[in-house]
């Protein structure tokens, strides 16, 4: 191979390396983020472990116990009414029916916040108004997880796990493949180099 020929297949063999390099990188980066948002996915499951509900139990004509997962669109079938802490007024059923799309665990969740409260339609307190419902366990009121909740959050949980599993493992071949190619092209870029220098030898020694 002459000498102009060897510095061309030099340069070429240094742009193939250096596009493998950087798709090298940028899987490298991929990976980054999948594993970003892994621990995002991780994050919403464990959230979803520590959820809860509120409950209310009580009997029926029957005489058998019965617990519903309480709402704000049930409260009043509990024999409750939902207020406002801001307010301190009942909401009325416009208020009650704009949030028919929250569950029983952001319930409790707005319960606990202080944001809400809930008050009993039969009993009274010491002062004769009505009784303010405690989540203490000396009531009706009880905590429970919300099962419903974690089984959606653990189907959700498993398939995007799976997702990000699989994009890693063809992440990871798409990367010893490349890291393959690139050791190819090293040994090639040292072979074309030490001929390059072998030729400029033997030039510099004609004119010794």
């Amino acid at each position: 191979m002459g000498m102009a020929a060897s510095q061309a297949r030099l340069l070429s063999i240094t742009a193939r390396m250096t596009d493998v390099e950087y798709k090298s990188q940028q899987i490298s980066n991929t990976k980054i983020r999948l594993a970003d948002e892994s621990e995002q996915v991780a994050e919403a499951y464990t959230k979803a472990l520590n959820k809860q509900k509120l409950t209310y139990t009580n009997w029926s004509k029957e005489g058998k116990m019965e617990t519903i997962s309480l709402n704000p669109t049930n409260v009043s079938q509990a024999g409750m009414t939902l207020y406002s802490r801001a307010t301190g007024k009942a909401l009325t059923a416009d208020e009650i029916s704009a949030m028919k799309n929250v569950t029983s665990s952001d319930f409790y969740e707005m319960i606990q916040s202080g944001q809400f409260y809930l008050v009993s339609n039969t009993e009274t307190d010491d002062n004769g108004k009505p009784k303010e419902m405690s989540v203490d366990g000396t009531n009706q009121l009880a905590i429970a997880s919300d099962t419903t909740e974690l089984a959606k959050a653990e189907a959700e949980y498993n398939a995007k796990t799976a997702k990000i599993n699989n994009k890693e493992k063809l992440l990871d071949n798409d990367l010893k493949a490349l890291d393959t190619e690139h050791n190819a092209l090293k040994t090639e870029y040292d072979s074309v180099k030490s001929l390059i220098s072998d030729n400029v030898s033997k030039s510099f020694n004609l004119f010794s």
